[in-house]
């Protein structure tokens, strides 16, 4: 019997008011009030002014490329930087596209930048898992070795690099190249995913272990499934980096038919100082940039999400 009910059957004594009944429970709660925005400060303006420059600065030189990219070589050399093309030459694309084996470029930077970035990643995570999930001793000097990575000039690499390549008879190939790729971004992806699990409760695993799941089902089905947002950005920043690394590029690959894109378009631009055929070269460019900029655009916020997530807590 609840307390409303004895009240009911018990009313008290003669002019004795019953208390008024309780107001029954929502189920929803209020909605948090917004939260307040903070206030604008004369030093904001300066920060956006130079954020405005900069936003300006990056579209004007897509805008100049492209604009370019639309005239004939006659046009680009006889008028203006900034002068607007008199028509759109779209066969310009066509013509980087297979005369200057730009479509060529773009295939090898494709093969070369997924797998490289899939080898990466998949490193990374089974070198995290232990370094921010499992206590032992060394764990701080085994991720400071890997740290070591970040803090290296990329510079004093190129000599012992490239006699290693060739001891391993890997240069010129793109096996080679992908091999290279895929443990230069090595260090920031552990970095990355080391610090977004440690945000994951250790509860979780508790409760597997108790389930009877050992180490490696634990990962599998618990850690791996809550690393969406860390993967998405250490695999998206990794296949940026990659598309548009040139100097490891230009140090292991020779042959022309192996190229990844950066490489062609440099070979292109160098033809382009001796000849006339600057439109196929700027063509490239956009053909070049446009996906890199789309794929930035449309994932921004997962590389938001797993960068700022990781370093909730390290």
């Amino acid at each position: 019997m609840t307390f409303s009910t004895d009240l009911a059957e018990h009313p008290g004594p003669p002019g004795h008011a019953a208390p008024p009944p309780a107001p029954a429970r929502t189920r929803r709660r209020a909605a948090a009030p917004p939260r307040p925005r903070a206030p604008f400060r004369p030093h904001h303006l300066f920060f956006y002014l130079l954020l405005g420059v900069v936003a300006f600065s990056s579209v004007s030189a897509y805008a100049w490329v492209f604009n370019v990219s639309m005239k004939t070589n006659s046009e680009f050399v006889s008028s203006p930087p900034w002068q607007i093309a008199e028509s759109w030459h779209w066969d310009n694309y066509a013509n980087a596209w297979d005369r200057a084996d730009i479509g060529l470029f773009f295939g090898n930077s494709v093969i070369i930048s997924v797998v490289s970035t899939l080898i990466g990643v998949v490193l990374a995570v089974f070198a995290a898992y232990p370094l921010a999930r499992i206590a032992f001793r060394f764990s701080g000097v085994v991720l400071s070795v890997f740290l070591l990575g970040l803090m290296i000039p990329w510079m004093v690499t190129f000599a012992p690099l490239y006699l290693i390549m060739q001891d391993l008879g890997l240069v010129d190939s793109q096996a080679g190249l992908i091999l290279v790729y895929a443990t230069y971004n090595l260090p920031f992806n552990v970095f990355v995913l080391v610090g977004f699990m440690k945000t994951l409760p250790y509860e979780l695993e508790e409760a597997a272990a108790i389930d009877g799941a050992g180490p490696t089902r634990t990962f599998v089905s618990v850690i791996l499934p809550l690393m969406g947002p860390g993967l998405a950005s250490v695999a998206i920043i990794s296949f940026l980096q990659n598309w548009n690394e040139f100097f490891y590029a230009l140090l292991l690959i020779h042959s022309p038919e192996k190229m990844p894109l950066p490489l062609g378009l440099f070979q292109l631009g160098q033809a382009a100082d001796y000849g006339t055929n600057w439109a196929t070269l700027f063509a490239g460019m956009v053909i070049t940039v446009t996906p890199v900029l789309l794929g930035f655009a449309v994932l921004q916020k997962q590389i938001t999400k797993g960068l700022t997530a990781g370093a909730l807590k390290g």
